[in-house]
């Protein structure tokens, strides 16, 4: 698996709605909440704030993310 090099520039992860659907995937991967922002920041440039406000109104409406198997 190739990593990205260091002058590859990350892609910006700071719409509320790309936020929402990264966290869903992490936590349906069994990822804590206290993870995420720190496996995003791997590869995107995030925005700390709107992730977090994110991640605390799923946390707080106790939602579960909305995948669906595809037979």
């Amino acid at each position: 698996m190739l990593l990205p090099s260091d002058d590859c520039a990350k892609r910006r992860l700071t719409e509320r709605a790309e936020l929402t659907v990264a966290a869903e995937f992490l936590i349906a991967r069994g990822f804590s909440d206290d993870e995420i922002a720190v496996q995003l920041s791997r590869f995107y440039y995030v925005d700390i704030d709107a992730l977090n406000d994110v991640v605390s109104s799923m946390t707080e409406h106790g939602a579960k993310p909305q995948w669906r198997q595809v037979a």
